[in-house]
């Protein structure tokens, strides 16, 4: 079995990939147990907050309209949302500290993982385009390809 650690290709591009994945799982996970440890919360005033803190105007339609959005919230639909946020930052802490100690699984599991989500940030994108959207559906694409590219030109090589 080829080991994963690889001298001829560049290790750069997979610790910046660590780094986002590691990152993006303490997010994650951090906004998932503040949501579990916060349900009862009313979001919609706490952004109210936010907004008039950074000098926005709430009142404004489209923040208004999120605002209203966030009043709605339920304790359940918050503790679901809670909990998918700790899954999901789970999962991108294993991917990124995985690709981080050279480990041929996390590559297998990054490109897996990531690929599955590609679907729905199409629709997402399709839906409600923005150039947030786009960038990261361009950055998760370009992920996807690299690993792949690797893994085949590492299978290609046995």
């Amino acid at each position: 079995m080829t080991s994963a650690r690889d001298p001829r290709r560049s290790r750069r591009v997979l610790r910046l990939i660590a780094v986002e994945r590691t990152l993006r799982g303490l997010v994650l996970a951090g906004a998932g147990v503040y949501l579990v440890g916060h349900v009862n919360a009313d979001y919609g005033r706490l952004a109210e907050r936010v907004m008039r803190a950074v000098e926005l105007d709430p009142h404004r339609p489209f923040l208004h309209h999120v605002v209203l959005r966030l009043h709605n919230l339920r304790a359940h639909q918050l503790l679901a949302a809670g909990i998918v946020a700790i899954a999901y930052g789970a999962l991108e802490l294993v991917e990124g500290v995985g690709l981080w100690l050279d480990q041929l699984w996390a590559e297998y599991l990054t490109a897996i993982a990531t690929s599955l989500l590609i679907p729905l940030e199409l629709y997402e994108l399709a839906r409600a385009p923005s150039i947030w959207k786009a960038g990261g559906l361009a950055i998760n694409v370009a992920i996807v390809a690299y690993l792949v590219y690797l893994l085949r030109r590492r299978t290609m090589r046995r």
